[in-house]
């Protein structure tokens, strides 16, 4: 490949790489838009969203370290993706799977662990 052939083959990629990367939301709008409705704004899972649907289930308290020590980060991240279904857990808890990439996926996560204390 010649060094012409290599700088195009990186521009290439890097405008595939690029929209994806600028994409990628702040992960507290995020909550805001997506989680907060049950999960609460701060993630006290204190939301009104389950109490509105009566669902007999309430979301973990994502402050509570204790408790989210139980799911490792590829565990919450299966859950965002694929809903609660996907590690036994509330059919209420939707997939965002094609609603959020996985790069906004992985932010969401680090944000949710950074709330523990």
């Amino acid at each position: 490949m010649t060094p012409r052939m290599l700088g195009a083959s990186l521009l290439v990629v890097v405008a595939l790489v690029l929209p994806v990367a600028a994409r990628a939301a702040d992960p507290s709008q995020v909550i805001d838009q997506r989680c907060a409705k049950c999960h609460g704004k701060s993630g006290h899972g204190d939301g009104q969203g389950l109490k509105d649907l009566d669902a007999g289930v309430a979301p973990v308290d994502w402050t509570d370290k204790s408790a989210m020590a139980k799911w490792s980060d590829g565990d919450l991240a299966k859950i965002i993706d694929q809903g609660g279904k996907a590690l036994g857990k509330s059919k209420v808890m939707p997939a965002y799977h094609g609603k959020l990439s996985p790069e906004e996926i992985a932010q969401l996560v680090a944000y949710i662990r950074s709330l523990g204390k």
